[in-house]
């Protein structure tokens, strides 16, 4: 029954108000994986962090991110996703439609993804965040209202990256909280195992 489930990952809420929040609570800790969820006050959905690290350079896991019509190979829960627009090397629009088991009606997004070189610091900050008004709502689909990930990217010697993710959004319409708070370390130990892998491919 759990197998039907863990796409539900994308399905956690962040709200920017002043309000109280949780300690992270480490949920999964797999295969140099860590993922953690913490709850914000009157919020019945978790925010999400992960850490973890890749055997690449940044340029091979911002080529990886950049080609969106390949998420659905390791982005869990991806149905699809194409390019919408491309304003310059380091900033890219795409459509991306989100997976969910019946009776839930699959969920849609447009995102804007950017990002970022510290060369000084060494770091790369990624960020893939929804922007409303580029397509119009589709009646199949429910419109995600609100969605936000982070990346910052320690850049080590010998290609490796070290990567703390977080991540959180409004998934719109109504869904069950137990039940997307249960997938919460599914979906993200999922995602980044296969990402892991695809990178790692690169660099045999």
């Amino acid at each position: 029954m759990i197998k039907a489930f863990p796409l539900l990952i994308i399905l956690v809420n962040l709200s920017f108000l002043s309000q109280a929040q949780e300690k992270w609570q480490l949920v999964k800790d797999e295969d140099g994986i860590k993922v953690y969820t913490r709850r914000l006050d009157n919020e019945k959905f978790k925010e999400v962090k992960a850490n973890f690290e890749l055997k690449g350079s940044a340029d091979q896991l911002i080529g990886i991110l950049q080609n969106v019509s390949h998420q659905k190979d390791w982005s869990f829960g991806t149905k699809r996703a194409y390019l919408i627009s491309r304003k310059n090397k380091d900033t890219i629009t795409y459509y991306s439609e989100i997976s969910l088991p019946w009776p839930l009606s699959n969920r849609d997004l447009v995102i804007q993804l950017s990002f970022r070189k510290d060369t000084i610091n060494k770091i790369l900050h990624i960020q893939a965040k929804s922007i409303p008004g580029i397509l119009p709502d589709k009646p199949s689909l429910v419109r995600v209202p609100y969605s936000l990930a982070t990346w910052v990217v320690n850049i080590l010697p010998d290609k490796q990256l070290k990567v703390q993710y977080t991540f959180s959004t409004n998934p719109g319409g109504i869904l069950p909280a137990w039940l997307v708070n249960y997938a919460a370390s599914v979906g993200p130990y999922n995602s980044f195992h296969k990402l892991k892998n695809v990178i790692g491919n690169m660099n045999p």
